[in-house]
């Protein structure tokens, strides 16, 4: 009965094989094209992430390292980043239909969140592995605990907008953790995330309010 319980190593050393005989394949599609080297390992990486999670290889898998590649050049920090889709697909000899189809199982499988500049061209921003995102994660929560405790011991209300609105200012011009250029799109961010820390007090005020007040 142990053998029903006991991992065949030799299959999951083969499939982790393959996986890294595909990364290096991969890795020298890419070389081929008049890439930012600075870009390739972070486009390569996102392949193997997202090889990791799916269940099965891609068929066309060069398709993914091209939309890796768009993705991992459009972080904000590269604003104003505004080469057209077409310009892109010609340099890597691709249909735009393909581009928007690998970028977008990527964006979803890996959770990325993609925002849009004024001129609605794609930025895309990893919420695991970002580093600027984590200070503003961090900005936030210190910030909402702060107004929390201002809530329960001077019963200061608390206004997300407003509370919002300085907490951009802050992030930008303060810790420049994110574009300028950006600021409307950091706004609808950082309010959610403002909205989320606040689940627990917009419970309590309601609670105060019905039962309290």
């Amino acid at each position: 009965m142990l053998e029903l319980y006991t991992p065949n190593y030799e299959v999951l050393n083969t499939k982790e094989r393959i996986t890294v005989n595909l990364i290096k394949d991969g890795k020298e599609f890419l070389e081929q094209f008049k890439i930012n080297n600075e870009f390739l390992l972070d486009a390569v990486s996102l392949v193997y992430r997202y090889l990791k999670i799916q269940s099965k290889i891609p068929h066309n898998l060069y398709k993914f390292f091209i939309a890796a590649y768009y993705i991992v050049t459009r972080h904000p920090f590269a604003f104003p980043a505004h080469e057209t889709k077409k310009e892109f697909c010609h340099k890597f000899k691709c249909e735009i239909s393909s581009l928007e189809y690998t970028v977008d199982k990527i964006e979803n499988t890996i959770g990325y969140i993609k925002i849009l500049d004024d001129m609605n061209f794609p930025y895309f921003i990893d919420p695991k592995r970002d580093l600027s995102l984590k200070l503003i994660k961090n900005i936030v929560k210190t910030r909402v605990d702060e107004e929390m405790m201002k809530f329960l011991i001077y019963h200061q209300p608390i206004n997300s907008q407003i509370l919002t609105e300085e907490l951009v200012c802050d992030i930008i011009f303060e810790h420049k953790a994110f574009p300028e250029e950006l600021l409307r799109q950091l706004f609808e961010i950082v309010f959610e995330l403002v909205e989320t820390q606040f689940v627990d007090y917009n419970e309590y005020v309601m609670l105060q309010q019905k039962f309290f007040i």
